[in-house]
């Protein structure tokens, strides 16, 4: 009831003192918990898309049309069949309520009470799918992330390692300084910029182990692929993915 009250308190003078404006919608964000997105967008389902059903069982990605029989509910979306992870899940579209949340964590290391809470259910209801030994960010280059201050990736996974095994940000490193994924590129151009871009640097640490590789978004599948195929050949027995969004149409 206190801390009830108290959240009540800090959102009326964050609505007062610091006003801002939702990144969706323009209409104004009067809760801390919401971070840079409204409450009426958070909760527009045609806004806010989430992740819940009829997915691809290997990339989890929408749309795929399942049988009526168990038999029949293994369908693959046929876009992955290449990729080196055993599968990918995501919270939701990279569109609405998650792109701005995602752009914003992008220039700030702060993921907001409502995304945590659509993070952590996400992970419960694949925990098995999702099982790991070590929780691992896909790298930035270190040029890049010096000049960001930080990697956004980490930021998830440290938050993701609160449920589903401890964290590592050494495992990975980024050696090769590829161009930002522009969004014309296909996936043919996005596999090739990531070509030899990773490298293990503690191999004996995933020696055996099931390794979550987080990123904060889902495009083609190729930066996770390219880093998971890396981390198989120096000894992990499985790479797991799990994004904040997906893409959608890919």
């Amino acid at each position: 009831m206190i801390r009830h009250a108290l959240r009540n308190i800090r959102d009326g003078l964050l609505s007062v003192a610091y006003p801002h404006e939702c990144r969706v919608c323009g209409g104004l964000v009067d809760s801390w918990d919401d971070g840079v997105v409204c409450s009426n967008c958070w909760n527009n389902k045609a806004v806010t898309r989430l992740l819940t059903a009829s997915l691809c069982k290997k990339c989890g990605a929408p749309g795929i049309s399942l049988g009526r029989t168990s038999e029949d509910r293994t369908q693959l979306c046929g876009k992955c069949s290449s990729a080196s992870f055993s599968v990918a899940r995501a919270c939701g579209i990279y569109s609405g309520s998650f792109e701005a949340s995602i752009l914003f964590l992008k220039v700030t290391p702060y993921i907001c009470p409502r995304l945590k809470r659509l993070i952590s259910t996400t992970l419960d209801e694949n925990r098995t799918l999702l099982e790991s030994d070590l929780v691992v960010p896909i790298p930035l280059h270190p040029d890049r992330e010096r000049k960001r201050g930080f990697n956004q990736a980490s930021v998830v996974a440290k938050s993701i390692s609160k449920h589903l095994g401890p964290f590592d940000d050494q495992v990975l490193k980024r050696t090769k300084s590829t161009d930002r994924h522009r969004a014309g590129m296909d996936a043919m151009d996005r596999a090739l910029s990531v070509e030899k871009a990773f490298v293990v640097a503690k191999p004996a640490t995933i020696e055996g182990a099931t390794v979550l590789l987080i990123d904060d978004v889902y495009t083609t599948g190729s930066t996770v692929s390219a880093a998971s195929r890396v981390l198989l050949a120096a000894g992990a027995a499985r790479v797991n993915v799990f994004t904040i969004a997906r893409v959608g149409n890919r």
